[in-house]
């Protein structure tokens, strides 16, 4: 077993049989595992090896389709003194006073004074924000990045990723006016939020479009071109496809030419994959994964119907696997690699007890205990000989998601069901964790 640099990342190698799945799992628990917002790799033994990639943290500003953007000055400076004037004195906030057991029971709705900002700060009216719902549980919950939570002793912010207007800038702020409309991460469920210039995103137009892309699409172009490096003719299994991340996972797949497997767990969802040009579907709810089988849709088929045996398609195994459930699934998933090929970890949501739908969730737990993905998903561990991960700029995924955005090239599936206001963001997150979803729940918030 050795450390190496494989593509100016560190891996850990050894030479073991493709099936031996104990190596793999030594592996996993000994060797360096990658950590960031929603994504880790592992990858199948033989040469097995383990990927830490981590996208930073630290979000540049990035402004596109300058086309879209660009007003005539007289229309900005009047939109900047429209803005000013209607900066109220109060704002209304989600925040939790303590952690607790889920996200509807911390949530309060409290009434608390725009703050001053800092020279490098803006001041963001929130239009939209997204609906991650393991995040805000654990968030809640005090749980492996929020542990800090727990110990509080004002209580915390909740809400992930927003869009808004600027409404107000600090004296040293370049690059970003009032008027204008920006993505950012942190506080989302609040009508007002202040954050660092650098790290907000500029967007043409306030949507729920542009905010499912500033973490899920962001997620699924590092799961799937950064981290899972497809490449044209691979075979890629994605499950969970027809979720936010999921379903850009597949057309990102798509565009760099492979083949794309999707799971997802109803008839509905099966179509949404077909549109987005999934080539194989699969419902395991009517179907064992490991078992289905597959042919193209005949004339009047929704494309969820198939024929051949998963193993007989594709008994070489696929290449690459994007990981959303955890449990059975991610078992499955990863007897289904070929030798060297990659496993993304983006989630293992079938694990969590707090998921309402899945009554199994310790079982499921206990599938995986041997791989620990929770140690793998929120941890970074290191080798005892140096190898370290490494911090990529995002700088070039946030350009190519909302490029694609602006181009239309990128089909962006919003949930059907309408939230509005801050009174509904706990009946979203339930929405979102009730497993019957399609595409980014969202929250219209002014």
């Amino acid at each position: 077993m050795k450390d190496e640099w494989v593509g100016g990342v560190a891996v850990l190698t050894s030479k073991c049989s493709d099936r031996n799945l104990s190596m793999a799992m030594a592996m996993v628990k000994s060797g360096i595992v990658w950590r960031s917002l929603l994504l880790c790799v592992l990858s199948r033994p033989s040469h097995s090896f383990l990927t830490t990639k981590v996208i930073t943290r630290q979000w540049p500003v990035f402004s596109h389709n300058s086309n879209k953007r660009l007003e005539t000055s007289c229309a900005l400076a009047q939109n900047d003194a429209n803005a000013a004037k209607k900066i109220r004195s109060t704002y209304r906030a989600l925040w939790a006073n303590k952690a607790g057991e889920s996200f509807r029971e911390v949530a309060l709705l409290k009434e608390q004074k725009v703050p001053q900002i800092c020279s490098d700060e803006v001041l963001i009216e929130v239009k939209y924000a997204g609906v991650n719902g393991g995040c805000e549980t654990f968030r809640a919950r005090g749980e492996h990045w929020f542990a800090r939570n727990r110990e509080s002793a004002d209580g915390f912010p909740l809400g992930a990723e927003g869009v808004g207007k600027v409404v107000e800038i600090g004296k040293d702020v370049m690059g970003i006016e009032v008027g204008e409309y920006v993505a950012f991460v942190g506080g989302a469920f609040s009508e007002y939020v202040v954050h660092k210039s650098g790290s907000l995103v500029k967007v043409p137009e306030a949507t729920p479009e542009a905010v499912a892309c500033r973490i899920s699409g962001l997620t699924a172009y590092g799961a799937v071109l950064d981290a899972g490096r497809a490449k044209a003719r691979q075979t890629v299994l994605i499950t969970a496809a027809a979720g936010a991340a999921g379903s850009f996972a597949v057309q990102l797949a798509k565009q760099a030419g492979c083949t794309v497997i999707g799971t997802c767990s109803s008839k509905e969802k099966a179509l949404a994959l077909c549109k987005l040009g999934c080539d194989h579907i699969i419902n395991y709810r009517t179907r064992n994964v490991d078992e289905v089988r597959f042919s193209q849709p005949k004339a009047g088929e929704q494309g969820y119907d198939r024929v051949q045996v998963l193993r007989s398609k594709f008994p070489e195994g696929v290449d690459l696997v994007i990981e959303h459930v955890g449990g059975q699934m991610f078992r499955t998933a990863f007897s289904h690699l070929k030798p060297g090929g990659r496993l993304v970890l983006v989630g293992y949501i079938s694990e969590w007890r707090q998921y309402p739908h899945n009554q199994n969730s310790g079982e499921e737990r206990k599938l995986t205990e041997d791989f620990d993905l929770p140690s793998i998903f929120w941890k970074v561990l290191h080798t005892g000989k140096g190898a370290k991960a490494l911090l990529p700029s995002s700088y070039h995924i946030l350009k190519q998601v909302f490029e694609q955005l602006s181009a239309n090239s990128l089909k962006v599936l919003i949930d059907t069901k309408k939230f509005h206001g801050l009174e509904s963001v706990a009946d979203a997150v339930d929405h979102m964790l009730s497993g019957n979803t399609i595409g980014k729940v969202v929250v219209k918030i002014s």
